[in-house]
């Protein structure tokens, strides 16, 4: 009885320790109900209405910022009519006129900046004290084309159409979500600290050349359909999940794992412990991971690849490169080697698959494994068998296959 009291007072204090984290957060000017309900994805933005509408000639405007750092509105992007940039800022609260947002015009510079709320209100229901929720409209004429910058803090960030400028776009929120259909700029960046970033396409074009694209997301995922340019991106918690990718790109993960279907380009991949795969395309590939998996399927070209604690499987139609483990099973199928293929592993075993009639040099070594080829009458063996050198076919390219593993199995089988 006297440790059911215990347990039921300390449960009490985490609770109220938790209860009071939320109430001074709220109390801050952030939106709690944001956090449970997880935004208002599905635009149901009950008792809201207009508190303020800018127009403003889009005609000599070469730079367009859109800035909610000061509060958590959320940012929609629209296609406007004829050459009027449209502003509509939408609340469930009367706002005072220094809590309403600015639109100013400084050249060719166009800001739009959401203002600090000192009042606080306590809405309908439990969790959803603070500023209130609000969201602002944008509705951008199809014929701008110079550059663009969204920022909010808390808010989502939401483009319903699709985005054609020849300068550069960039979009930014600390916990909010940034969704786009099609982009076209320059360069590309887009970065998210909690929430996620989910884009259909993305190309760039930087005088005729391919722009850089910058995606970046500290807990949430990262989601793409098709990348066009140079291509960097960073995910510390959450996955990143592109289906084509066309010139060089590096992704890095710290344990969300990287998923690509197409890459038409090098590609530079690390995770500690999350897992890599791709599937199709060409190109140099250098993917390293801790304790996560390591898939290649259908990639053609070199590739160099490093695990501590994970297993690396390899399928290609034309092949070569470089596979390090640590204790981690070395799993390869290849229809054509062309070059050379070295293999280290510690105490993981290697197995492969080659076609009967390839051709190419073998060195094999392992400490207390067993080494198993089907051309096993075509090497020498160490007397202890742990060791065979020889080769295999009429090897005019010079192709060779360098195996070495401490307490692995090496097994070659014919395809």
């Amino acid at each position: 009885m006297r440790n059911l009291k215990i347990g039921l007072l300390v449960a009490l204090c985490i609770l109220l320790v938790f209860l009071c984290g939320i109430f001074a957060y709220g109390m801050t000017g952030h939106n709690i109900y944001r956090v449970f309900r997880g935004g208002y994805n599905d635009r149901d933005y009950v008792g809201m209405h207009l508190v303020l509408e800018k127009e403003v000639p889009i005609d000599g405007i070469g730079s367009i910022s859109v800035s909610y750092s000061m509060n958590g509105n959320d940012v929609y992007l629209y296609e406007g009519q004829g050459d009027m940039l449209v502003i509509k800022e939408y609340n469930e609260a009367e706002l005072n006129e220094n809590e309403l947002s600015t639109v100013s015009v400084n050249g060719s510079k166009l800001e739009v900046k959401g203002k600090r709320r000192s009042s606080r209100r306590i809405r309908a229901g439990f969790f959803r004290f603070g500023y209130g929720g609000g969201y602002t409209e944008v509705w951008l004429p199809a014929s701008y084309k110079g550059e663009l910058a969204l920022a909010t803090s808390s808010g989502d960030i939401t483009s319903e159409m699709n985005l054609v400028i020849e300068r550069d776009l960039m979009a930014a929120s600390t916990s909010g979500e940034i969704t786009m259909p099609d982009v076209s700029a320059g360069n590309v960046s887009l970065a998210s600290t909690s929430g996620n970033v989910r884009i259909e396409t993305i190309e760039t074009d930087k005088n005729g050349t391919a722009g850089d694209i910058n995606i970046a997301a500290t807990s949430g995922d990262i989601e793409v359909k098709q990348l066009v340019g140079e291509t960097n991106i960073a995910s510390t918690s959450g996955y990143v999940n592109a289906e084509i990718i066309t010139g060089n790109v590096q992704i890095a993960t710290t344990s969300g794992d990287i998923t690509v279907q197409h890459i038409d380009g090098n590609a530079v991949f690390e995770s500690s412990s999350g897992n890599a795969k791709i599937t199709e395309g060409s190109g140099e590939r250098s993917v390293s991971t801790n304790s996560g998996d390591i898939m290649i399927d259908g990639a053609d070209g070199l590739w160099m690849i490093h695990s501590t604690s994970g297993e690396v499987r390899v399928k290609g139609q034309n092949d070569n490169g470089s596979i390090e483990t640590t204790s981690g099973d070395v799993n390869l199928e290849i229809v054509e080697l062309s070059g050379t293929l070295d293999i280290n592993t510690g105490s993981g075993s290697v197995n492969m698959k080659l076609l009967q009639d390839s051709a190419f040099d073998f060195s094999a070594d392992t400490t207390s494994g067993d080494i198993n080829t089907f051309f096993d009458e075509e090497l020498n063996f160490s007397k202890r068998g742990n060791s065979a050198q020889g080769s295999h076919g009429q090897n005019s390219q010079g192709n060779s296959i360098r195996i070495g593993t401490t307490s692995g199995n090496v097994r070659i089988m014919k395809e």
